[in-house]
């Protein structure tokens, strides 16, 4: 049987034995299901004010007391969240930081576990933690010294650890190439669409096309595998086409290696074929539902409707495009019976060898599930997997987005 774990005022990780685990489902807290143990890469986190549950002996949910306070599970790459942390939300606390937390418990021998699942083995690459990444971000710079792009990379890598900028420095992996776009959604504040890339700064100044070119050519040229647009600090890149196409353009002339890649909330139908016909070579397309209801309660589209993005999905098919749907998926909403049934549909219309990605929604979950109220009772996540590995096999699922293989 697992344990309950829980925070003290000062923050430290405290195992209450005498309680079993507890989990909230996005419907009620109920026993722990699957678990793994806690991944390394993950953090973990205090919910100040969120008093921990725990399951007595008859297996009911009870608060552990006074100044315990529920502890939620940051994961890294990798990972899906199967449940949310539960805990006792009093009136007038304010709004968690929208972060993916799944909940944490203990195993007999005291070591942590999470409810999650690992559903791709794929590596990521991490360097932010590197002996040389200053030097290597003061190198970057002189080389490059009148570059604005470069600098806002640098300031992300160094300021706000964003992984995506740090690679920039060391033509690792993917790179993210921040343009300064609008943004066209307006979110709920508890509700982030960008994993755990907190916190977030968007660029101060807007980027050329030479200056883009410059940055991602050499990226791709020193042995970088992607180029992004529309990272976490972004707006919507294709609401920039005069920026965007002609740096993908440039960045073709100098050199065929690598995969260029944008991630988009599919708002503008017109602008992916004229960025397919620039060069570009994956998209992702981001969606908290695939319903239009809740689409538009998570999303608040400013100007679009998921009509749009249906199109644009379209658009990217008829391209050629390396189609990826990225699925923001949050227990208790995204495991509804009609939700999956609808992203299931979403998913019977792309190409055999597109990706699903799944990526935890960062959110205050009780709240944020507040906004799309059902008397529907969730599947479960690990219903939703299995429902989406039969029923999707045509796909290639995980919470990453792929680069092409190039010869």
């Amino acid at each position: 049987m697992l344990s309950s774990v829980h925070s003290d005022r000062s923050g430290r990780i405290v195992l209450a034995a005498d309680y079993g685990a507890a989990m909230f489902d996005g419907a009620a807290p109920r026993a722990f299901g699957s678990h793994v143990a806690l991944p390394d890469g993950a953090s973990l986190i205090p919910l100040a004010d969120r008093g921990a549950l725990g399951l007595d002996r008859t297996g009911a949910p009870r608060p552990l007391g006074a100044g315990r306070f529920a502890v939620g599970a940051v994961l890294p790459p990798g990972y899906v969240r199967l449940a949310h942390p539960a805990s006792v939300v009093a009136a007038g606390v304010p709004d968690l930081a929208p972060r993916a937390y799944a909940a944490v418990a203990a195993d007999e021998r005291g070591a942590l576990q999470v409810a999650a699942r690992r559903i791709d083995d794929a590596a990521t690459f991490d360097h932010r933690a590197d002996a040389g990444i200053a030097a290597r971000i003061t190198e970057g710079l002189r080389a490059r010294p009148s570059n604005r792009l470069v600098r806002q990379l640098a300031r992300c890598a160094k300021d706000f650890h964003c992984r995506a900028a740090t690679n920039a420095f060391g033509a690792w992996a993917d790179c993210a190439v921040p343009v300064a776009a609008p943004a066209n959604e307006h979110p709920p504040a508890l509700v982030s669409f960008h994993g755990d890339a907190m916190p977030t700064e968007r660029a101060a100044f807007h980027a050329t096309a030479d200056e883009v070119v410059d940055l991602a050519a050499a990226h791709l040229e020193g042995g970088g595998t992607q180029v992004s647009f529309g990272r976490a600090c972004e707006g919507e890149p294709l609401l920039v086409p005069r920026v965007v196409e002609p740096a993908i353009a440039g960045i073709r002339e100098r050199t065929h290696r690598g995969t260029i890649h944008l991630e988009s909330n599919g708002s503008v139908p017109a602008a992916v074929g004229r960025l397919a016909r620039a060069g570009l070579d994956t998209i992702g397309f981001r969606i908290a539902s695939a319903r239009p209801e809740t689409y538009e309660r998570i999303h608040r589209p400013a100007g679009y409707r998921l009509t749009d993005v249906r199109a644009s999905i379209a658009e990217a098919i008829a391209a050629a495009l390396a189609v990826a749907v990225i699925v923001l998926v949050l227990p208790g909403l995204t495991d509804r019976e009609r939700e999956l049934d609808e992203i299931l549909s979403l998913a019977g219309d792309l190409p055999a060898g597109s990706q699903l990605v799944l990526r935890d929604l960062g959110a205050d979950a009780e709240r944020a599930l507040a906004l799309v109220p059902s008397a529907e009772t969730p599947l479960g996540m690990e219903r939703f997997l299995e429902r989406i590995a039969s029923d999707a096999a045509h796909l290639r699922m995980g919470t990453l987005v792929r680069p092409l293989a190039r010869v």
